[in-house]
């Protein structure tokens, strides 16, 4: 099985935000309150990880990600 750790922009309340980016200087979707970061989720169980930067996160997932291997990668000559 396939394990993957999606990542997505979060409200302050961790509600998922659908809405568009505005342009720098344009004022967000009048029902968005504005991202506040990013939630990171694995399909494979219930780790969940937050951070303001979905870069931090990606790092994050690709380790746990790791976690879910049944047995290391063999080395090749």
């Amino acid at each position: 099985m396939r394990y993957v750790a999606t990542i997505q922009p979060v409200h302050a309340d961790n509600t998922v935000c659908t809405h568009p980016i505005p342009a720098p200087g344009k004022p967000n979707a009048p029902s968005c309150t504005g991202q506040a970061g990013y939630l990171a989720r694995c399909s494979g169980c219930s780790w969940r990880g937050t951070s303001e930067t979905a870069t931090h996160l990606e790092g994050l997932g690709e380790s746990h990600l790791r976690s879910h291997l049944n047995s290391p990668a063999l080395a090749t000559r």
